[in-house]
């Protein structure tokens, strides 16, 4: 049977089911609307899946490249379902919106205000998550991923080659529509695959892969800036080295584009979540901006050379601290150096370090750097989120 008509089916039921969530006296049933939501979902995914199928080709086609992820191990307990919404609501207390539903899954990522708040959790019950969340207010954008079947499709199935185009070479998917009120985007300059998930899960529209030692150019910014679906634009640099470049990119487009002064990848998360898609483009600036200088970055690496700067003498190969783009600290393992820049930066005036974990970071370090946080300030609740940085094993964001 066609793709279409498994759709088709979905659709079906989706409209049969949906038809039993608006009884006369207004109320949803929350297990049910969950049900709704995953169904959805399952529509979605099928006439995706159609709309970009292949044309059928002879048997002498392109040979097939193995899947790239063949090599990973599905946990036994099951990866569970990628949880995406924003709740919409008046007075919605985040701290404790946050800890119930950190209780319901793992990989949480729960930001936002009183007003707005998105979500992303990794649960084996998604409909408990959406639940909860829609007796808090209001849901919107909601995806549920089951990330156990696409693992074992990914590993029982072939990955055709790409088509080529006999005109430029490759074939461009097609851009997604605009849906936001505020007819805004959002692009941003990223290092690293896990932090490029994470900035795409908080609505990124367009990511430009880029940081120390491999800054995009002010054409490849453009670029991405022109290939998302709105007529302005919020880019971010993320990236001290990168700002010069990315003020050159309005003077180049019709577009309005605004550029947010982010510093580092910690601010650039924190300005996302600030950012409100039924707010103007100067109000969200604002917001955005006041955000991003919340935050402190502390930027965990190794030395390359001796050398001396602020103050701080460095031999090769010393695990060095810098602050907010500034070198403030250096010694022999990471638990020690990063405990100094924290009491540097005061953290009573805190209550989060997310860590976020690069190339070269092993858990031996890891647990290291986490234990000597948690020792040195009990009072900081730590998180830790897969970012896969070039440089610095460690990025922690404090907030």
């Amino acid at each position: 049977m066609g793709s279409n008509h498994h759709a088709l089916g979905i659709e079906v039921v989706i409209k049969t089911f949906g038809a039993e969530l608006a009884p006369d006296a207004g109320v949803v049933d929350a297990g049910g609307f969950g049900l709704q939501v995953i169904l959805e979902g399952f529509l979605k995914t099928v006439e995706e899946a159609d709309a970009q199928a292949p044309a059928p080709v002879r048997a002498t086609a392109s040979p097939k490249v193995p899947a790239a992820q063949r090599n990973l191990e599905l946990p036994e307990e099951g990866w569970g379902y990628c949880t995406e919404f924003l709740i919409e609501g008046e007075g919605m207390n985040v701290d404790e919106i946050r800890d119930t539903i950190a209780g319901m899954g793992n990989s949480a990522i729960v930001v936002g205000d009183e007003d707005l708040i998105r979500v992303h959790v990794h649960t084996n019950e998604p409909t408990s998550v959406l639940a909860y969340a829609s007796g808090v207010g209001t849901l919107a954008r909601t995806k549920v991923d089951d990330m156990s079947k696409q693992h074992r499709v990914i590993l029982e199935s072939e990955v055709p080659a790409p088509t080529t185009s006999p005109t430029n070479g490759h074939q461009p998917e097609p851009a997604p529509a605009a849906t936001r009120p505020n007819g805004i985007g959002l692009v941003a300059v990223v290092a690293g695959r896990g932090l490029a998930d994470i900035f795409r899960g908080l609505g990124v529209d367009g990511v430009i892969e880029g940081g120390q030692t491999m800054n995009p150019s002010t054409k490849d910014m453009l670029k991405a800036v022109e290939e998302v679906p709105y007529q302005e634009v919020i880019l971010l640099p993320n990236n001290a080295n990168v700002i010069l470049a990315a003020q050159q990119v309005p003077d180049l487009t019709r577009k309005k584009v605004h550029i947010l002064r982010s510093r580092t990848i910690p601010q650039g998360i924190a300005a996302v979540v600030a950012f409100n898609p039924t707010r103007a483009g100067k109000a969200n600036m604002e917001a955005m901006a006041g955000a991003k200088d919340q935050v402190q970055t502390i930027e965990v690496t190794h030395a390359v050379r001796d050398s001396k700067a602020n103050g701080v003498s460095v031999k090769k190969g010393d695990v060095i601290a810098l602050i907010n783009d500034k070198l403030k600290h250096s010694g022999h393992d990471y638990g020690t150096v990063v405990s100094l820049a924290l009491k540097d930066i005061k953290p009573d005036d805190y209550e989060l370090v997310t860590v976020y974990t690069g190339k070269g970071a092993e858990d031996k370090d890891l647990k290291l750097l986490t234990e000597a946080i948690g020792r040195e300030f009990p009072g900081l609740e730590v998180e830790v989120q897969d970012g896969g940085q070039q440089l610095y094993p460690f990025i922690l964001s404090v907030e």
